[in-house]
């Protein structure tokens, strides 16, 4: 009787499983290179708001630089992509009155992806202004000098500014905040100007510049001297010229400015204890038609007391330029 032979059978089953693993697997999966779905994109959003401050620019335009497309943010600062290529990119934000910046950022395949903004505002300089004095004095001589002035503000809050000066030329002169004003402010006398005058200025464009802590510069509008007054009033009585001596509410007279343009007066009154003024009377707006006016110390019959008294006139137009007078002693008895 012959023997039976009972071959093995794993390679068989080897052999099925192999041929069946050769054929093509679906690719479903979106992210697979290989499947039909696959999109090698990713979505991007963001923010961009104010350095230090949790508010959102609007208008602000989000450039993906190597793909040269953008996006305006919203009302909130806010921006989307919705189709981004994948890959390592380089983002650029740019807002009018702000520093730009950029940044790079890796998009995935089919991922969502996040990038912030965090802009630096660059200080605003806006209504610049200058005004020059004329102060005729016996001893040396008339003293000129401007006054600058100008609103300084900063998108990231007024602690950012760092500096503030006037600049004529290659010249700067530093100012500094008032507070009565909230305006940055600084008095230049005619000594730290070329030429020992004011008039260096004329024609010349000024302008105001402002850094924050971080660099970024802001500069005003260009403005210029509007006027020099040279040609002030006189008093003429009372005055020191015949010793005079008035009642408590004297009458005061000048000989007038001989200014064509439009002007006004304002008159000054000072109590003179041995050289110490100290100023008890201020009148502003006098008509330039005027060349007499009756003192009161208050507008309703206030008198001035006994003693030393020095009053002066300035010629002031309408820019606030203004020359004023020597000033005229007399007595009240």
């Amino acid at each position: 009787m012959g023997r039976s032979v009972l071959l093995p059978y794993l390679p068989i089953l080897s052999l099925i499983i192999g041929a069946a693993g050769c054929a093509d697997a679906p690719h479903d999966n979106a992210l697979d290179p290989l499947s039909p779905s696959f999109k090698n994109s990713g979505v991007l959003s963001g923010l961009v708001t104010v350095r230090n401050q949790s508010a959102g620019i609007p208008g602000a335009t989000v450039t993906i630089l190597d793909q040269g497309i953008f996006q305006k943010t919203d009302d909130n600062g806010r921006f989307s992509f919705s189709q981004v290529g994948a890959g390592s990119l380089t983002l650029a934000c740019s807002k009018d009155g702000f520093v730009p910046d950029t940044q790079r950022i890796r998009i995935d395949p089919g991922a969502a992806s996040e990038a912030s903004f965090s802009l630096n505002g660059i200080p605003v300089v806006s209504d610049p202004s200058i005004i020059t004095h004329k102060v005729d004095q016996y001893y040396p001589s008339p003293q000129y000098f401007v006054q600058i002035s100008a609103s300084v503000t900063d998108p990231n809050g007024i602690a950012d500014i760092d500096t503030v000066w006037f600049s004529v030329d290659t010249l700067a002169y530093p100012m500094t905040y008032s507070i009565s004003s909230r305006h940055f402010e600084t008095t230049i006398y005619k000594y730290d100007f070329p030429t020992n005058s004011i008039q260096w200025l004329v024609g010349r464009s000024l302008l105001i510049r402002s850094r924050d802590h971080l660099g970024a510069v802001g500069t005003s509008p260009a403005f210029h001297v509007t006027r020099i007054i040279e040609d002030a009033a006189t008093p003429t009585y009372p005055t020191s010229i015949h010793s005079d001596t008035t009642g408590s509410q004297p009458l005061l007279q000048w000989a007038p400015s001989s200014a064509t343009f439009n002007y006004s007066y304002t008159l000054e009154m000072a109590r003179d204890d041995a050289g110490n003024e100290t100023t008890v009377w201020v009148k502003a707006g006098v008509n330039s038609f005027f060349s007499q006016f009756q003192f009161t110390v208050d507008d309703a019959g206030g008198q001035l007391l006994p003693g030393n008294y020095v009053w002066r006139i300035s010629v002031v137009d309408d820019f606030g330029n203004s020359a004023r007078s020597k000033g005229a002693f007399f007595t009240v008895r």
